[in-house]
């Protein structure tokens, strides 16, 4: 899985974790115990901030962990094509 660097990339991740599983939206929310408005809400990567609790039950719902890793240095070369390969 690739490094997640915003709210986007969250949901991004975690709809290709629900389709991998074949779980739709609503059998997700189930098994995380929130609502399918949140999981879509979650997948689009919106309104997440003041909701970890319930994405992190989302995420252990995937099977899936979040992970903290100490972000490595990058010269400005890297940081230059890392942000023109987002847009």
């Amino acid at each position: 899985m690739d490094t997640i660097r915003n709210e986007i990339e969250l949901g991004r991740a975690i709809r290709e974790a629900r389709r991998q599983l074949g779980l739709t939206q609503a059998e997700l929310a189930h098994k995380a115990q929130v609502s399918r408005a949140y999981v879509i809400t979650l997948e689009q990567g919106t309104g997440i901030r003041a909701e970890l609790g319930r994405a992190l039950r989302v995420i252990r719902a995937l099977g899936l962990q979040l992970q903290l890793l100490p972000i490595e240095a990058s010269s400005y070369e890297d940081a230059l094509a890392e942000l023109l390969d987002q847009g």
